[in-house]
């Protein structure tokens, strides 16, 4: 099954950042990368880092319209080799607190009506 077939939310292809850590083993070391694309409940970023699926992560995402980075738990559920030795990762987000989730949902929302 493709991706977008499997796809719940629409995306938005915007270059935001993100950072992570892996949290089962808990790692102490923050790292960068840019997403590829988010929606409401996942994303997809670039890394150096490959990780394992189902590795779980804590993210911080650095969206436009928030004062604050936007902390989330996100889970791994694909990754692919990408050029120059990077690796895609998608990750899926674990359900979390309702104000986070309305403010994911509303950068979303505001990217998709200027896409169009």
């Amino acid at each position: 099954m493709a991706d977008s077939e499997q796809r719940r939310s629409p995306r938005i292809a915007r270059s935001f950042m993100v950072r992570y850590r892996v949290t089962v083993p808990q790692d102490t070391v923050w790292l960068v990368s840019p997403l590829r694309d988010l929606s409401s409940g996942g994303a997809r970023l670039l890394s150096e880092r490959p990780l394992a699926i189902g590795d779980q992560l804590e993210l911080q995402l650095i969206l436009p319209m928030a004062q604050q980075p936007v902390p989330l738990k996100a889970r791994v559920a694909w990754v692919r080799p990408a050029p120059l030795g990077m690796v895609e990762i998608g990750v899926t987000f674990d359900p979390g607190d309702a104000g986070i989730q309305q403010t994911i949902d509303s950068a979303v929302a505001h990217f998709l009506r200027k896409q169009r």
